[in-house]
């Protein structure tokens, strides 16, 4: 169970010194923040809202040490539920507080002071017994920082007795080790405290003797005899503590005040991930029915969540100040810690991530023609709501009450939805060429081009029949037990659909030949250079090796200006694009970039053999 932070050493005061010297009061004007509610964006980013009631004191202030340790600039809020905030003050307080500690006798001399007033039987080392009562141990105080290992032993011995919570402190709650706190629920980066225990030095004492006051040399004894030897003595420790603290003063002295404060800092994000189950049967539309079940994997790097209520948002909040600290806060840097524990989870490396495991997918090139806005379907770079550069509309769905401590994760479904699809068979050709305009041997002579891929792929094209929108995440796609891949499910919202590629369809088959069907050395002259037009058609064959109809999708990318395009394919013109050549030495003006699509249904055993007419021009 997490507690309220605030200083076991305290506490410690209160059950070991007399009680006259502490009160409840101190704890009354103390806010006992609860987190309410947190917003969690995809980005790694949240709004934390937090309530506090605290009795102020009479010059209306009431505090909290529960500082956190990373917001936003611009984003810290307090808000009282009545009346007027005055003012919020953020600064260091240095505490000390000293408690008393029985420990163990170590040495003589600490032994004759804790027998002090007491009988006690004295041999020395020459064997001279001497009988009186210790009348004085002559010590000098001082104070010893200890060491981590001292506190260990001290912590061990405090173990052993173990007291009660005290009374009349709200909240409190008592551990037995000098280490334990009451730990804040934001567990701000810590500020180590200094730990000193008293000590004494000496090297005489004074023994009331018959015949006198004896003063003898401690380093003289041999040995001491006590009846009821007392083997413990009283030591203080004292605990030198820098803290945080945020002081709200408010309308109203020694009233009751609640405050609300709310940030927005790093260090939790929420991941979606999809599960998809297809089916064989159709729907009353003749599609294939499928079910989609969304759920959220948080995690949390930023400060203990306990039942609170969590909001995760589909897309990302515009912060232009995200990256710089409140300087509430009291840190020179925005502490964030979610990109300290999963680098690749956050920002770039969300790209990262995502380039290790997807590769190159099909279609991939032709929906990036669509324009340089729209977020391209299936692609290996990760939209905006995990890059935090897209704009989608914010959505909110609402999550159930849920603890969460810092380091942990946690997985929460959302939805499952019945939906619909269908099977699209798509086959996408990038052709790239070496600017060469080298005489040909022969007619018909090949150009030196390269096929970057020659594969189909099988993809699903799924409908969101629901009324709320899919956010980008990874999906599992599953046919009864038996999964078919694993990809990504791009931002679609409500009544749209999406293309998931599955994987590379083994029985449809594309093949590509081309052949040079024209050259003209002299075609342009530009910027001083001569620039020979080549003419080429280009011939594709796609076969349905399938014992059932396909529904398939063709697409040529080539460097150059597509003049004839058969089986009317829809020919798009762009501008020059380096990525469809090889050590290009043109201007880019001379040359565009063509990109020719086709959509056909084949039945088993039929082929789709379009052609198509390009030319382009190339330096010499």
């Amino acid at each position: 169970m997490f507690v309220r932070a605030f200083a076991l050493l305290a506490l410690a005061l209160v059950q070991l010194a007399p009680a006259s010297l502490f009160s409840a009061e101190k704890y009354l004007s103390q806010l006992e923040m609860k987190t309410e509610r947190v917003i969690i964006f995809k980005d790694g980013y949240s709004l934390i809202i937090k309530r506090g009631v605290a009795t102020s004191n009479q010059d209306g202030e009431v505090y909290t040490d529960e500082v956190p340790d990373a917001a936003v600039l611009g984003s810290f809020w307090a808000v009282p539920e009545q009346g007027r905030l005055i003012s919020m003050t953020a600064g260091w307080k240095t505490t000390k507080d000293a408690s008393p500690k029985d420990l163990p006798c170590r040495e003589t001399l600490e032994v004759l002071l804790a027998n002090k007033g007491k009988q006690a039987k004295i041999e020395l080392h020459d064997k001279t017994i001497l009988t009186g009562i210790i009348r004085e141990v002559l010590v000098d105080k001082t104070e010893a920082v200890l060491s981590p290992e001292q506190l260990e032993m001290l912590d061990r011995a405090r173990e052993a007795t173990a007291q009660p919570t005290p009374a009349g402190i709200p909240g409190a709650v008592f551990a037995s080790g000098i280490l334990s706190s009451r730990v804040s629920p934001i567990r701000p980066v810590a500020v180590p405290e200094v730990y000193t225990l008293s000590a004494i030095s000496g090297s005489n004492f004074i023994l009331r003797t018959d015949d006198g006051d004896a003063l003898l040399q401690v380093g003289q004894i041999r040995s001491v005899t006590v009846k009821d030897m007392r083997t413990t003595l009283s030591k203080t420790l004292t605990t030198t503590k820098r803290t945080k603290r945020l002081t709200f003063k408010v309308e109203g002295g020694e009233k009751k005040h609640a405050i609300s404060i709310m940030y927005f800092r790093p260090g939790i994000r929420w991941v979606p991930t999809y599960r998809i189950s297809l089916g064989d049967k159709l729907a009353e539309n003749k599609q294939k029915k499928a079910t989609i079940s969304l759920q959220a994997e948080l995690l949390n790097e930023a400060e203990d969540l306990e039942n609170v209520s969590v909001d995760i948002v589909v897309g990302v909040p515009n912060f232009r100040f995200r990256g710089t600290p409140s300087p509430l806060v009291l840190e020179a840097t925005l502490r964030n810690a979610l990109a300290e524990a999963a680098p690749d989870l956050m920002g770039n490396g969300s790209q990262q991530l995502s380039n290790a495991i997807y590769s190159q997918r099909s279609s991939e090139f032709r929906r990036a023609q669509a324009g340089a806005n729209e977020v391209a379907q299936g692609t290996i770079n990760l939209p905006g709501e995990l890059t935090a550069t897209g704009a989608q509309d914010l959505f909110v769905y609402n999550l159930s009450k849920l603890s969460l401590g810092m380091g942990e994760r946690i997985a929460v479904p959302i939805f499952t939805a019945d939906t619909t699809y269908r099977d699209i068979y798509t086959w996408d050709v990038h052709v790239t060429k070496n600017d060469n305009a080298a005489a040909p041997s022969g007619a018909g002579t090949a150009s030196p081009l390269t096929l970057s891929k020659n594969e189909v792929w099988h993809q699903i094209l799924l409908t969101n029949n629901t009324n709320v929108p899919w956010t980008t995440g990874a999906a599992m796609i599953m046919q009864g037990n038996q999964p078919l891949a694993q990809e990504l499910l791009t931002y679609t919202p409500p009544k749209d659909e999406v293309r998931v590629p599955v994987t590379v369809a083994v029985d449809t088959r594309g093949s590509l030949t081309e052949r040079e069907t024209g050259r003209d050395l002299k075609a342009l002259h530009w910027d001083g250079y001569n620039y020979a037009r080549i003419d080429r058609e280009m011939q594709l064959d796609l076969c349905n090796n399938k014992a059932i109809d396909i529904e398939a999708e063709i697409s040529v990318r080539v460097g150059g200006k597509v003049t004839k395009a058969s089986h009317d394919g829809n020919v798009t013109l762009g501008d020059f694009n380096p990525a469809d050549w090889i050590q290009y030495r043109g201007q880019p003006a001379v040359n565009n970039s063509s990109t020719t699509s086709w959509k056909v249904k084949l039945k088993p055993g039929d082929k789709f053999e379009p052609i198509l007419n390009y030319h382009h021009f190339t330096r010499h």
